[in-house]
Formats: C-alpha cells, structure tokens, sequence
C-alpha cells in the first residue's frame, strides 16, 4: 500500500488518536502541527451527516491550508469549490476552509454548526473569536463526535487565553483535566457534563521527516535571538512575541529565603474596586537592587482581574494587617495618582478620595511619577544583568500573579514603548504598574558600554565569555556554541 501520509511516533500519533473534547498541540516550531490538523480533520471522512471547519486568522493564511490540503484530499476523493471554501467527499461530509481576519467577524458563522473545529496558528485569533466558535461545534446527529483542535506556537492575541484554558505551566503536560459543567434544560431538569481538555507538547526533534528534508533548519532556530530560541526551539510558554518584558526569567530574577532585616523597605500601591487592587512591599540592597518581597493581590478566588470590591478604608486595614504580619513598616509607600482623584455619587456631589479614606486609617501614600513610558523603561533597565550576570530586579518565586502577569503582558504594535490596552480594564496590569510606581521611585540610568572595535582583543573577549556563557546554558561545546550563535 502507497501511504502518503501518516503521524510519526510520539506527539503526532497522540494528537492524531486523543479522545478529549479539546486538544492544543504544538508549542515549538517544526513538529508538523498543520500536517496533523488538516488530515486530522479527514477522520470521520465515511460519515455524510459529518461536517467540519479549519480555520486561519487571515485570508492569506486561509490560502496556505487550501494548498496542502490540495496535497491530500483528492486521494481520498475530495473535491474543492472555491466559491464556498470547501471540500466535498464521496459520503458527504464536508470540510470548510475559513478565516476570521477582522475583529467581529467570527459572527459571519452564526448559525453554522460543525462537529469538528480546528484552529491553526490558534494564538492568532482574538480570544472572543476562539470562545465564539466554541459555540458552532455542535450536531444533531448523536453519534458524531464533537471535538475542537488548536495547533500553535506560544504567542499571539490568545497566547493568555490558550495558556489558561490549558493550564499550561500548572498541571503536566499530556495530563487530561475536566471542567464540570451545569446545564438546565427547558424542562427544569438538571445534567451534570464534563469537558476534558488536554494539551501536548511537540518539538522539532518529534519531526523526522523535517530534520531529514531540511537539516540546516535547526541551526538557523539556534541563530535566533534567546527569546525566540526559547519559544521556537523548546515551546517556552513563558516567552513568546510581542511580550513586554521578554527578559524576565524566573530562574534569573526569582529568589528564595529571607533578606536581611536591615535593608531599606517601601511600598507601592494600585487601587481597584471592581479590578483588582495590588499592594507590594519591595527592599532595597546595599547596591541599589531592589527585590519584591511581599505582594498581596486583591483578585476573586479562581478568577483573573475581577476584584473584591472592597471599601477604602478595608484596603487600608488590609494594607495594615499586611505590614504587621511582615514585621516591618515601610518608610513610605506609593501609589498611582488615580487615588487622589475625588469620588462622585449618584447625584453628582463630590466626596472624599480613595486617598482621603484610606489616611484616615492610617494608611498613607505619596504621588507616584506616573510616566508610562519612563516607567516601563525603568523595568527593563533593571531586568537587565550586570557583567557578574546579577540583574537590578528580583521578586521572590511564590508570587504566581506576579509572575503571571508580567510574563503576559504585551507590547502595544503602534507604540511599542507602552503595553496593549494601557489602562484598558479588560487587561491585568496591576501589579506591573505598582511595579512601575516603585521603581520610579528609585530610577536609575542605562549604563553606556563602549562598543570594542571588531576584531581587538576586547572585542575577542567578550565573545568569548558570551560564547562560554551560551555553552554552558546549552550543554554544548565552545566550539559548537561559535557556530550556531551570531555574536
């Protein structure tokens, strides 16, 4: 028998025979996610009641499915109408070709149900795009499977939205987890559903047939710069494009243990009532390195960025009881102008500020220099290491939304100085921005390293060391690290 196509051992045939209502594959590049996807959508291809999607963010993209199914499907006696972006099968089933280019166009499939959905390139599409389709898989017909499959790289508008619905980074990887869901029916009757979501890792290495084809391919990953190493060599779900701060990395900025008692402590404050409020107790080195040593996040239990609508004057009891369970007071704490800001009520009639309110508790703060784009910088300068590889910056490893948060913020692509959606109350930024109120505090100034000339014995060196430094992290040799790295 002439096969044209079947899932390598590994990654491949685990997607190809996972079971569970939905399924993420990929996270590197170069595993064969799409292969996988467009004849995984070929499985019930006998059934004529059975109808499926694959979908790309943009039109062009749409463009690039339609080429390799072109490579597969008339073996298997499909064929293509292009007016309607569809295949068509001797049994009767049929597989859409679709896009979802702009923002509101997901709606052009209300109505349309689909017993499988697949999403290529899933990071793509705007979360409310993925969570609307959720609801065009379905079937009349029982027997059908309703399944829906994304394949991606880390990255994109849903990067947040793809992690969290996986649990990436919390539960093993290829480990099934449910969701119990409640439904009603007209009735008054009441079932009890689970929905099992699974998702599995793959890299390049789980390719053979890649590797074989095009065996430069690896080295020109290992030529990308670290951060795009990480996501498109080893699937880093902590790194991908378009992230803020990319050079955060738990490993390097993370600490343990206890500081000493005597180094200075202050702290920072972003107030929230229906969003979050976060408040931090950071200390300062000898040095100048400041490290967040406390954090109390106001976030509903099991929730992201929906807060706890508490009063004023229980953030500033709160504030307190925080301080008094540390064993320290701060020296001064800071705060986002927005707290000095007078309330209005329903008829109009100023009242006190949150600022107001909480001084009356005790609680009292200082104006924060609320320059954005300074602010954000000052967070790089201080991610970034000195010649001895120590940063400016620490936090300390149990603070999950800190690290959650910073990790997923992204920069704004009309104006990369700042994040997407600044100040925007669907993002969760509060925790960066009492990180940015800090260090505006305690601003420091790039350091300015004179460029050796190309080929002086400084210039040598440094190479050197950067080349010893990449070797050790890759456990390769010197020699191997000169030749896959650009210095």
């Amino acid at each position: 028998m002439d096969i044209r196509w079947k899932p390598h051992a590994g990654p491949q045939e685990i997607f190809c025979s996972a079971w569970q209502d939905e399924v993420l594959f990929g996270g590197a590049a170069g595993p064969g996610k799409t292969d996988c996807l467009i004849m995984e959508a070929t499985r019930f291809v006998d059934r004529p009641n059975h109808k499926g999607i694959i979908l790309r963010r943009t039109f062009p993209q749409m463009q690039e499915i339609l080429d390799r199914t072109r490579e597969y499907y008339p073996l298997l006696g499909g064929e293509y109408k292009a007016t309607e972006h569809r295949w068509y099968f001797p049994s009767g089933k049929t597989i859409n070709l679709g896009h979802m280019s702009d923002e509101g166009s997901e709606y052009n499939y209300q109505g349309q149900e689909y017993a499988d959905i697949f999403f290529d390139e899933a990071g793509q599409f705007l979360p409310k795009q993925l969570a609307y389709l959720f609801s065009r898989c379905r079937s009349k017909d029982s027997d059908i499977p309703k399944r829906i499959r994304y394949a991606s790289n880390p990255g994109g508008p849903a990067h947040a939205f793809l992690k969290d619905r996986f649990r990436i980074g919390l539960v093993k990887a290829g480990t099934t987890f449910y969701d119990d869901i409640k439904v009603s029916l007209p009735n008054g009757t009441i079932i009890e559903q689970k929905l099992s979501r699974v998702f599995i890792p793959a890299r390049l290495s789980d390719n053979p047939t890649l590797i074989q084809h095009d065996p430069v391919y690896v080295a020109r990953l290992m030529q990308l710069p670290e951060i795009e190493r990480l996501r498109l060599m080893e699937g880093s779900w902590d790194a991908f494009e378009g992230q803020k701060f990319q050079e955060l990395n738990q490993e390097v900025h993370g600490y343990e243990g206890d500081l000493p008692r005597e180094w200075e402590c202050f702290g920072a404050f972003d107030w929230g009532y229906a969003r979050p409020w976060a408040y931090g107790l950071f200390r300062v080195d000898y040095d100048g390195r400041v490290y967040l040593d406390a954090l109390h996040y106001a976030v509903k239990p099991n929730m992201e960025n929906v807060g706890m609508r508490q009063t004023d004057s229980e953030i500033a009891r709160t504030i307190r009881q925080m301080e008094t369970d540390y064993g320290m007071r701060p020296r001064w704490r800071v705060a986002g102008p927005d707290i000095w800001n007078p309330k209005r009520n329903k008829d109009g009639v100023m009242g006190p500020s949150p600022s107001d309110n909480m001084s009356m508790e005790g609680v009292t703060f200082i104006k924060a220099d609320n320059n954005r784009i300074q602010g954000w910088q000052q967070i790089h300068h201080r991610l970034k290491v000195d010649d001895d590889g120590q940063p400016w910056f620490y936090a300390r490893r149990s603070l999950e939304h800190f690290w959650r948060t910073m990790a997923d913020l992204q920069e704004d692509p009309r104006n990369p100085e700042d994040i997407t959606g600044c100040g925007h109350k669907d993002i969760e930024d509060h925790i960066p921005e009492l990180v940015r109120y800090a260090l505006m505090t305690r601003p420091m100034k790039p350091k300015r390293v004179p460029t050796p000339d190309v080929g002086s014995f400084q210039y040598e060196r440094r190479k050197f060391i950067r080349a010893k430094r990449f070797a050790a992290r890759k456990g390769i040799s010197i020699d191997q690290a000169y030749r896959l790295r650009i210095f």
